[in-house]
């Protein structure tokens, strides 16, 4: 298992760690699988062409959970809680000769809902 680290240096953000996952991979075919260990940030697949997009996700996001709300949870990370549940933790991706077979337009990015932050994402390859 290989493990990457993000330092963030926004309170959301979607940073492509594409190249980075690919770096730690094997010249192999086989599986990814993509975990993120923390509460408040998530991991996608999107189009990595127009920046305009990573935009547009944030903000719908920012409006599904908005800083300013009753929340109960007095942490005031109750938004990055929500978001991350929209993304999700994990990826299994498919791998053809060390690279992600992924679409034309398409990237991996973690997303960082309470930055910034020092964070990681671990790596795990299976051969087959």
């Amino acid at each position: 298992m290989e493990i990457i680290t993000i330092k963030t240096t926004k309170k959301t953000e979607l940073i492509d760690i594409t190249s980075d996952v690919e770096r730690v991979l094997p010249h192999k075919d086989g599986i990814c699988i993509l975990f993120n260990p923390h509460t408040t940030a998530g991991l996608i697949v999107n189009e990595g062409a127009d920046p305009s997009v990573k935009e547009d996700i944030l903000a719908i996001f920012s409006q599904l959970a908005p800083e300013k709300y009753p929340y109960k949870h007095l942490e005031g990370n109750s938004p990055g809680h929500i978001k991350s549940s929209l993304t999700g933790p994990t990826l299994i991706l498919l791998v053809e000769k060390g690279k992600l077979l992924l679409g034309t337009w398409q990237r991996v990015f973690f997303a960082e809902y309470d930055g910034p932050r020092n964070r990681k994402v671990y790596v795990k390859f299976m051969e087959g």
